[in-house]
């Protein structure tokens, strides 16, 4: 009787010691999850593209060709009631059309670095809180008006 004891145990013993290093293996409380990094959660939208029409001495230059990329909190940007695609976009125009004395002959000495920061501060600034995280270009491009023009041939 007590051999059948002391095997009943055993068996206890060796059931229950094998059930907690499986149930350790697999849900391992010990480990930390990682911290998040900068873009959990975040999503990127594309905004559409617009055309600023570029003003020098009274008349219409050429045409800027712009497009942005935008970092945005998902969970915030799904309470939106308006999403900050025509804020972006029209900060974007007002900053360009404004620009004066600049050669958009030559937009790489363009201060692209400036026109993201201004466009996110005055979203953020408009919505009250740090929605916009980055601002990212992802065409800018300069158009001049002759190159536009329908009498234009390939042989001219």
């Amino acid at each position: 009787m007590i051999k059948t004891l002391l095997i009943g145990l055993w068996v206890c013993a060796a059931s229950l010691g094998t059930s907690y290093v499986v149930a350790s293996m697999q849900d391992p409380g010990g480990e930390k999850k990682p911290d998040p990094t900068y873009f959990a959660g975040l999503d990127w939208r594309k905004t559409d593209g617009i055309t600023i029409p570029v003003v020098s001495k009274d008349k219409i230059s050429g045409y800027v060709l712009a497009r942005f990329v935008y970092t945005i909190d998902g969970e915030s940007a799904a309470k939106l009631a308006t999403p900050p695609d025509p804020f972006i976009l029209n900060d974007a125009f007002v900053t360009v059309y404004e620009t004066s004395g600049f050669d958009f002959e030559h937009p790489e000495k363009y201060d692209l670095e400036g026109l993201k920061n201004r466009i996110k501060e005055s979203v953020n600034k408009r919505y009250g809180q740090e929605l916009v995280h980055e601002v990212l270009v992802e065409q800018f491009d300069f158009l001049p008006k002759d190159d536009m023009s329908p009498h234009k041939t390939a042989s001219n």
